[in-house]
């Protein structure tokens, strides 16, 4: 196909376009003259200006300092801005709004033309928790919204301040979560992901690590390759079984391990986006995945009176619970993080609704003591108080 595509263009006597987004490493052609011209994507000024032209070019009100903060989360190219554009009036179109598009209509516009692909290699996870539902100490709430500060004001630092000809690499954000399993790790992720109104992806490591030689260097390559232009939140959970540490090189293995892990911390370095990684375990994260960390937060198991609020919020305003329920009880004596919560207030309400009755205190101890049972917790001697009998029922 290339043979015959380059004996056509010899045989044409006129001038000949030819667009790729690999380097052109083709013979130039006898009697022929090659100009090689390499067109970059935008950059976040670029983009300012390409949106604004559009905008204004189809007579649409906006937000200006919206549209800023969509140049600087979203790395587009101009045929994209154009698109998410269009996409964007065609949303305000069906709500009847005229040449009004809200800041929703464009962001929706701009996520609907990024890359996709990174479907195929990981779970795309819809954020669904905000800041009002969230239960953490202050210090970590404020650690989580610093890091939605940082990509907000991203370009303002590195492009208009000027930093960004002090640093070659490493300008993306990536964030490591330390804590217990059930911590909120996974919650902060999607609260920090519905804040910034960006994609979610969530890195499953079945689909990376390989027992053969040079493959998993390759799918870690596909997923930041994809990512470059996903404009998404890449989340590793379970991090530590990818990003530990190094091993001193006794055999072959080690060798080949360490050269993952190298190659690893290259694409996150390289990469521009948002990273957040989790463990259960930090002190198997290398350290040399340490020092790049942008931030280090850590999610604490949380006390008696984080769990008060956090038994509160378990349970939906709708959902109907009975009086007898003692949240100030179970806080103080069920020693359970959020997680685990959750787990209990769902199937109590799956066994009150089963009932067709509100939800009682006996369904909450009794989702307790199964939620021991699955987690392999045993039961200390008189841990349910006064509630020990509702537990034998």
């Amino acid at each position: 196909m290339l043979k015959t595509t380059m004996r056509l263009i010899g045989e044409f006597t006129g001038i000949v376009f030819v667009e790729t987004e690999q380097p052109w490493n083709q013979k130039v052609l006898e009697n022929s003259l090659l100009f090689k011209i390499k067109f970059d994507k935008p950059d976040y000024g670029t983009r300012k200006k390409i949106f604004d032209y559009v905008l204004k070019k189809n007579s649409l009100r906006f937000d200006k300092k919206n549209v800023d903060l969509l140049a600087s989360k979203f790395s587009l190219t101009h045929s994209q801005i154009y698109n998410a554009v269009l996409s964007a009036m065609n949303s305000a179109k069906t709500r009847y709004a005229g040449n009004t598009i809200t800041n929703e209509d464009l962001n929706n516009g701009c996520k609907s033309v990024s890359n996709q692909n990174l479907t195929k290699l990981a779970k795309k996870i819809k954020p669904n928790y905000t800041w009002d539902e969230i239960i953490l100490p202050p210090s970590t709430l404020t650690a989580l919204r610093d890091i939605c500060g940082r990509v907000k004001n991203r370009e303002i630092v590195y492009h208009d301040w000027g930093f960004d000809k002090k640093f070659s690499l490493g300008k993306g954000v990536v964030a490591l979560f330390k804590g217990e399993s059930g911590t909120g790790k996974t919650m902060a992720a999607e609260v920090i992901a519905n804040d910034l109104e960006l994609d979610l992806y969530k890195i499953d490591l079945s689909t990376i690590v390989s027992k053969y030689i040079g493959e998993t260097e390759k799918n870690i390559n596909k997923i930041f390759t994809e990512a470059e232009t996903s404009n998404a939140i890449l989340f590793f959970d379970e991090a530590d079984a990818l990003f530990g540490k190094r091993s001193e090189t006794k055999d072959a293995h080690d060798r080949y391990a360490n050269i993952e892990t190298n190659y690893l911390l290259q694409k996150i370095e390289e990469y521009e986006g948002v990273v957040i990684l989790a463990t259960n375990f930090q002190k198997n994260i290398d350290q040399a995945f340490m020092r790049r960390m942008h931030f280090v937060i850590d999610f604490p198991f949380p006390d008696s009176k984080y769990r008060l609020l956090i038994w509160k919020n378990a349970f939906p305003e709708k959902t109907p619970i009975n009086q007898d329920v003692d949240f100030k009880f179970l806080s103080e004596h069920i020693r359970l993080s959020g997680g685990n919560i959750k787990n209990v207030a769902i199937n109590a309400a799956f066994l009150a609704a089963q009932g067709s009755h509100k939800i009682t205190m006996r369904d909450i101890i009794v989702s307790v003591k199964q939620e021991y049972q699955k987690i392999g917790r045993p039961m200390a001697k008189g841990e349910f108080g006064k509630y020990a009998s509702l537990a034998d029922q």
